[in-house]
């Protein structure tokens, strides 16, 4: 019987290929990518046939058959055997169809996609790479920089890659490039999502890799260059140019007046204005929206020097570290809480409120910057800790109540800038994960506090509802006037307020309660000196939304249950109360916290089972050798003719009883020793008989009671023997001080009897 094959027949994807259609994409991709074997042993024919067939569809003048070939290229690209024989023409096709500017722009991000699939598949194999790849590049890094603006999201990191992996030929596009990637710098820089700031930054930080690295010194004499000399020189131009930005707010605040401020500002490097990167900004206090400029050019610069300490590079870097962190210090330094606006400024208030909001903008990138340091350089943050800690808290918008020393948080400005205190959370987070036991608690206490906060459910029922009380007093002393009652037309807008305000309240985003969780996890095990009462705080949230989610959901979630092990399992310091009874009972199949309700020893392994019992085995083995070996000892009783009437006394003898002795009486007479020696029955009509002993051993003095019975001499007995105690030998005392004697036995006596 013949086994049947999943492999899809190259001749049908042949077919497939002459008329394309949109139904069949999906299964001709389907049938390249899963039938590998079906092209690897396809004839040379066949092969060159396929190529062809996609080569074909990469140059029609049909953009549906340009889009489809750009599909099948993207999986066929995978397979070496097309990559060995049709890579090139691939190439060149694609090139095609990303400098014609007619195609749309689903087919010209296909193609991107397409040859950049190829790339990757020809980079690291040296042949592929210097038969193919090589000769192409020059075309390849052309193409895509005169159509970056056509699909930045897919161009961009192609470019980044081979800045960073062709450097060498790069070389003669970087000035092109260095002058559109400032475009995209200076020009909607904040409208772009996350990873295509990093891409921009990323790329403009590797242009300074392919700067010449020789340079020549005041003798004239070449000097070899070390690798990141470019590297780090920007970083300094890049602290200038931050530097001369943050200036501007001294015409807003009172910067250089604040001593703190005033000397790390004096501490960063100047740059020369021609070595700025952007053109200077202009401000206009009548027009209050250009304030706006001055967060927007520190969030480029600050993001350009993460890219400068974060990036991988082909050598190791020199970082000055320090200073950086004094630059982000800098930044958050610069508070309103604590730093007071210019008098200048006058009574403007939406003025002072649109600076205000920019300088906690501000204050959030300086935060970036260490969230990323800490994040990347890990412990070697640890040195200037206590400053970090301390520039951190002043970002913490607070208020002060007359007539109270309490310093409490801003609910209002905290809700504004959520964003921003969001990253000091983060900030904070990666910092306490380095180490153990933070003795200032000023910083997490203000955190604490600001959590809860945004854990809260958002509602703006509390302002509409004091404008409602206001116009409702004014239309009762309006209607008092007019003695007219009617009823009013802003009643009806509001009557779902009035009555169903929950169904207006908005959860908090999902990524502030992750963030904020986490944070309350690590403070939880990391401190253990927190304050009961802030210890609380945290605990009456995770227990309240443990009972929630255990009800609505039927479980607690996965986030939750580890914050409620770690409140259980990470008690603080002269902690009276527990919660263990309420987790267990939300957790009940939770192993961790089981073993505490039930401590329990772990159960023994099976294999020590077998263990006892041989050991049990071995031991009755060894009794058994050490009697053998006594009896082995005992001297051997010369054999004599067995008779029956010894027999039947021997098993008499062995039903018998035997009485023990009675400690009260000391002293027995010879009678009561005859008696209790010697057992007679009805029946036996026999003279009385004792059991023999050895003569040897003679009865001990009462002196010697004090010996102990390791040192008495052992009593072997040499078999049971009765003989007949002559009448004269009894009474008779030997030549011994002992007081009571047993009488000498004569051991023949029964054989000259009989």
């Amino acid at each position: 019987m013949a086994s049947v094959s999943a492999e899809i027949p190259l001749q049908v994807v042949l077919s497939l290929l002459d008329a394309p259609q949109p139904a069949t994409l999906s299964y001709v991709l389907k049938s390249l990518y899963l039938s590998k074997y079906t092209i690897t042993k396809a004839s040379k024919a066949d092969i060159n046939h396929l190529i062809a067939k996609i080569n074909n569809l990469l140059n029609s003048k049909d953009n549906f058959k340009k889009w489809y070939g750009s599909h099948v290229v993207q999986v066929i690209g995978l397979n070496p055997v097309i990559l060995t024989n049709g890579g090139s023409t691939f190439i060149v096709g694609l090139l095609k169809t990303i400098n014609d500017t007619s195609v749309p722009a689903v087919t010209f991000k296909n193609a991107a996609l397409a040859l950049d699939q190829l790339i990757s598949g020809i980079r690291g194999k040296p042949v592929l790479t210097r038969e193919l790849l090589t000769p192409n590049l020059p075309n390849i890094i052309s193409s895509l920089l005169d159509n970056l603006n056509r699909d930045i999201y897919v161009v961009l990191p192609i470019l980044k890659n081979l800045l960073l992996k062709n450097t060498t030929t790069f070389k003669p596009f970087v000035k092109k490039f260095e002058t559109k990637l400032v475009d995209l710098l200076l020009k909607n820089f904040n409208s772009f999502n996350k990873q295509l700031k990093k891409d921009i930054c990323q790329s403009y930080a590797y242009l300074n890799l392919v700067k010449p690295t020789q340079n020549t010194n005041q003798g004239g004499q070449n000097v070899q260059a070390l690798p990141d000399d470019q590297w780090r020189a920007k970083i300094f131009k890049l602290l200038g140019e931050l530097k001369s930005v943050i200036v501007i707010y001294d015409d807003l605040v009172e910067l250089k007046n604040e001593k703190d401020s005033a000397e790390l500002l004096n501490q960063l490097p100047n740059s020369d204005a021609k070595d700025f990167i952007f053109p200077f900004l202009k401000v206009d206090l009548s027009e209050p929206i250009s304030i706006i400029q001055i967060s927007q050019r520190i969030e480029v610069l600050t993001q350009l020097i993460i890219a400068f300490l974060t990036s991988p590079t082909p050598f190791p870097l020199r970082i000055p570290l320090g200073l950086i962190i004094q630059s982000s210090e800098l930044l958050l330094g610069i508070s309103p809480n604590y730093i007071p606006l210019k008098k200048e400024l006058g009574r403007n208030e939406d003025l002072k409120k649109i600076i205000v909001n920019d300088i906690s903008k501000t204050q959030a990138h300086g935060a970036f910057i260490l969230y990323h340091i800490t994040k990347h350089y890990k412990k070697l943050v640890l040195p200037h800790l206590s400053s970090v800690l301390s520039s951190l808290e002043v970002a913490i918008p607070i208020k002060n109540d007359k007539g109270s020393k309490v310093i409490k948080i801003n609910d209002d400005s905290c809700l504004a800038i959520e964003s921003e205190l969001i990253t000091i959370i983060k900030t904070t987070l990666e910092i306490l994960k380095l180490f153990q036991g933070l003795t200032d608690l000023d910083l997490i206490n203000k955190l604490i506090d600001v959590s809860i906060l945004f854990l809260q459910k958002r509602t703006p029922l509390d302002g509409l509802l004091d404008k409602q009380e206001v116009k409702k007093s004014q239309q009762q002393q309006q209607g008092q006037k007019n003695k007219k009652k009617g009823k009013s037309k802003d009643s009806t807008p509001l009557a779902d307020i009035l009555s169903h305000a929950e169904l207006f309240e908005v959860e908090p985003p999902k990524e502030t309660i992750s963030i904020i969780l986490s944070f309350f996890e690590v403070v939880i095990k990391r401190i253990p000196t927190l304050s009961p009462n802030y210890r609380i705080k945290i605990v009456k949230y995770v227990i309240s939304t443990a009972v929630k989610e255990s009800s609505t959901k039927s479980h607690v979630l996965d986030r939750t249950k580890k914050l409620l092990e770690a409140v259980v399992l990470y008690p603080s310091n002269g902690e009276i109360y527990s919660i263990l009874p309420i987790a267990k009972r939300l957790l009940s199949n939770n192993e961790v916290l089981s073993l505490l309700t039930n401590p329990r020893f772990p159960p023994l392994e099976t294999k020590f089972k077998p263990q006892l019992q041989n050991s049990a085995i071995e031991d009755d083995v060894e009794d058994e050798e050490e009697e053998t070996q006594e009896l082995s000892n005992v001297p051997e009783v010369e054999e004599k003719p067995i008779e029956i009437g010894e027999v039947v006394e021997q098993n008499i003898k062995a039903r018998e009883v035997p009485i023990p002795e009675q400690p009260s009486i000391v002293f027995k007479t010879d009678e009561e020793v005859k008696e209790q020696n010697v057992l007679t029955f009805a029946d036996d009509k026999q003279p009385t008989e004792i059991e023999d002993e050895s003569s040897s051993n003679k009865t001990r003095s009462l002196e010697d009671d004090e010996d102990t019975p390791s040192k008495r001499i052992k009593i072997v007995s040499e078999g049971t023997k009765t003989v007949q105690i002559p009448a004269d030998k009894i009474g008779q005392e030997e030549d011994s001080d002992s007081d009571f004697e047993i009488p000498n036995i004569e051991v023949d006596s029964d054989e000259e009897d009989e």
